[in-house]
């Protein structure tokens, strides 16, 4: 069909319409039908016109993209500062992480940046004035810059990642509370302070979670996700619908201070209780299960203390990072129902996290923690590098 005809139907099928629509509005139906068209065109392009300029007096109705250099002073300053300090760390792979610094010695206040690798390549984020909260988005990392009031009816949430076309800084746009959460979104706890927050990278969004877990939270590859809560003891909450029904366990009667690991498949699960006395927090029962928590069985001879929470793998085992009161932590593996000294760390390992492929802690000297070690052999071996 050639255009002439293609015309001549558009025409028949829909010009007739127009033109009575555009009657009601005062305009002659005698009126050419390009110049019908024309008169459309210029409405869209007012309408679409007043849409972008609300959208830019409302900002906190949408996510908005910032240039960093745009959205206040660079971070670098702080990230390379003689006093600067690791104080997050999310890895993802090797080559692709997030690490938030923070500088206490420049001023009356705290300044706090993040840095973001991505396959080599780095980005810093703009200086804020808390903590950035780090945390893994699919396969990625990314910094999150919570509100100054620790509450999501405040100033703004910024989240700041590294994509192939460079760094990118967002307004995170606030949604009503909600109880229940997909499986592509982040649960964090670092957000605002003693809530579970969700964050939803593809949409540029943060909400509250309407649960009663308040803390910890923990997603595994089968989609069920825990969290724990309690006041004066801990339970441990858990899902498998995204929040629409949940099942619930004690984990602690007399203390709010227990702590949770799961492995990536969610069949290992390793619980700590917690003793307070005047040696401080000791560790009082840790108990392990293979089988997504249907039984359980007491874990002997664990260590007194735990700095960091555990890791549990796939094949049932796990890894503490703990010891006596007063020592320098050593690494621990809970294997046949018992805690046995591991190989350990020759240094000074403050933290734990990742999973049996990578994992990965701060490096802590006797000043300040600059540093972050990462084994992909279980521990065996560990490299050091500074995350800026």
């Amino acid at each position: 069909m050639t255009v002439e005809p293609r015309l001549r139907e558009l025409s028949d099928r829909y010009y007739r319409r127009l033109a009575e629509v555009l009657e009601r509005c005062g305009l002659p139906r005698s009126m050419p039908p390009f110049l019908v068209l024309g008169v459309l065109a210029a409405t869209t392009s007012i309408v679409l016109a007043v849409v972008h300029l609300a959208s830019h007096r409302h900002p906190s109705d949408g996510p908005i993209a910032i240039a960093p250099a745009a959205a206040g002073r660079s971070g670098s300053s702080v990230v390379n500062s003689e006093r600067a300090q690791v104080l997050s760390v999310t890895m993802v792979t090797r080559n692709r992480w997030a690490a938030g610094w923070s500088d206490c010695t420049s001023g009356p206040n705290c300044r706090y940046a993040a840095v973001i690798d991505r396959d080599g390549s780095r980005a810093v984020a703009p200086e804020w004035p808390v903590p950035y909260a780090t945390l893994q988005a699919g396969k990625e990392a990314i910094a999150v810059a919570p509100p100054l009031e620790g509450t999501l009816t405040g100033a703004a949430t910024m989240m700041f990642r590294l994509t192939y076309d460079g760094p990118v800084l967002t307004r995170l746009r606030y949604r009503l509370p909600t109880s229940t959460f997909e499986e592509d979104e982040i649960l964090t706890d670092r957000i605002v302070p003693g809530s579970i927050v969700v964050v939803n990278p593809q949409e540029s969004s943060v909400r509250l979670l309407k649960t009663r877990g308040t803390r910890s939270p923990l997603c595994d590859d089968s989609g069920r996700c825990w969290v724990l809560t309690g006041i004066g003891r801990t339970d441990m909450l858990w899902t498998d619908d995204g929040g629409r029904s949940w099942d619930s366990r004690s984990l602690d009667s007399h203390n709010q201070l227990g702590r949770l690991a799961v492995s990536p498949d969610g069949r290992t699960l390793l619980t700590t209780a917690v003793a307070v006395g005047a040696n401080g927090q000791t560790v009082s029962k840790m108990e392990l299960s293979t089988d997504r928590g249907a039984n359980w069985t007491t874990v002997q001879d664990p260590p007194a203390t735990l700095s960091a929470s555990p890791l549990a793998f796939d094949d049932g085992t796990a890894l503490l990072l703990g010891g006596r009161a007063g020592d320098r932590p050593r690494l621990y593996r809970v294997r046949d129902g018992a805690a046995k000294l591991d190989r350990g760390y020759p240094g000074d390992l403050a933290d734990l996290a990742g999973d049996s492929d990578l994992m990965y802690g701060f490096e802590v000297p006797k000043r300040r923690t600059t540093e972050v070690v990462l084994s992909t052999d279980q521990g065996a071996t560990w490299t050091k590098f500074a995350p800026r």
